[in-house]
């Protein structure tokens, strides 16, 4: 842990001295951008900037907390990428194969009914499809170097008091990518050797790059991209998390340590709870965004996992659409995590459409009170 970091958002999940918690909140729906430019939201947006979940010129118009973290760009790209086609126009959706290689049906941005893709087929299915699905992501590619610049940003940074960030997208989020959900869940029994191979490789993949920084190079904070639970509970269990997901973070967060890394977060929807030990095992101590209408509760949590476990989001997204004293009870329900440390809320995920730009107004303006903005 570094004590020269100014950065709120770093000093509040390492329990240092802060001012006050961060003020952030988690995108929204481009349906929800909609409405409240109906309902007289007070800002210009282009036709393509209100198609855009996370948006920083909408950001910076409700006043949020800006970071100053550096970022270190590790290059795992697909490498070369699928040629997109169009198999089918429905009008309001397309039949396409995207440059991932996989077959959806997605649907258009600027109609009601935007919605994520529906997924018909996945590149990879059996050992076969893997082996040449490998190739596109070979370890000895040249374009999987750290840019010099970057490197050079992140070590300026640094010795300015700036925390250094990494991003990654985990391991079952990406053989998710790759397989499809039940795809995925079918080849942990039918092909494991397979998901070893898989897991071993996307390791291997991000942690050379790590390995190859220059020594006086820091990574302080490192997000993984998951989204593996659902309401009922993590999509694979903690045993299988063990065996087949468990070696890969492990062998990508020892390399980050080494570099001085305090603080993993893990990006997971639903109710994760099942394997969140697994994740804290290996640094990964930040749970996000914490889904109330999942059955995430934050209270339980620390008092199963201590302070060890950081928090990030928990905010119901019920009481900003009722409105009112709703939103009172639900900020109050959560001050007293604000007092433990190590907590910083915000709406549980990206904001719904069903929730008016006053009411979502009037949350912010409540929020900052209680955080003490």
């Amino acid at each position: 842990m570094r004590t020269n970091i100014t950065d709120r958002y770093y000093r509040c999940f390492t329990y240092q001295s802060i001012d006050r918690v961060p003020d952030l909140e988690f995108g929204y729906w481009p349906q929800t951008i909609r409405r409240w430019l109906a309902e007289g939201m007070p800002i210009e947006l282009t036709a393509e900037e209100q198609n855009c979940m996370f948006l920083d010129k909408l950001d910076r118009f409700f006043g949020f907390d800006t970071s100053d973290a550096v970022g270190l760009g590790v290059n795992a790209a697909m490498h070369p990428v699928f040629t997109e086609e169009v198999f089918e126009n429905r009008g309001t959706s397309i039949i396409m194969r995207d440059s991932s290689g996989a077959i959806a049906q997605r649907f258009q941005n600027d109609v009601d009914e935007s919605s994520i893709p529906h997924y018909l087929k996945f590149p990879v299915e059996t050992p076969d499809d893997w082996a040449a699905m490998k190739e596109r992501y070979r370890l000895d590619d040249p374009i999987r170097a750290v840019a010099a610049a970057e490197i050079d940003a992140a070590r300026s940074g640094a010795a300015a008091g700036k925390m250094v960030t990494v991003f990654f997208t985990g391991f079952y989020g990406q053989l998710r990518n790759w397989m499809g959900m039940e795809n995925l869940s079918c080849a942990f029994y039918e092909y494991p050797e397979m998901i070893h191979d898989m897991v071993e490789h996307w390791a291997e993949l991000i942690a050379r790059q790590v390995e190859a920084l220059p020594a006086d190079v820091v990574v302080d904070y490192a997000t993984w991209w998951e989204d593996m639970a659902s309401k009922n509970g993590p999509l694979v269990s903690p045993t299988t998390f063990r065996e087949f997901l468990q070696p890969g973070y492990h062998r990508v967060m020892t390399e980050l340590q080494r570099r001085g890394c305090a603080l993993g977060m893990v990006d997971c929807d639903g109710d994760p709870h099942d394997i969140v030990a697994n994740w804290m095992e290996e640094g990964v101590q930040i749970m996000f965004p914490l889904e109330v209408t999942a059955g995430v509760d934050p209270y339980a949590w620390r008092r199963e996992f201590g302070k060890e476990l950081r928090l990030r989001g928990g905010v119901g997204k019920e009481p900003l659409v009722i409105g009112g004293k709703a939103i009172d009870a639900e900020l109050e329900r959560l001050k007293p995590l604000l007092d433990q440390g190590g907590f910083i809320p915000h709406l549980d995920h990206l904001v719904p459409p069903d929730i008016s730009y006053a009411n979502y107004c009037t949350y912010l303006e409540k929020k900052r009170k209680l955080i003490g903005k």
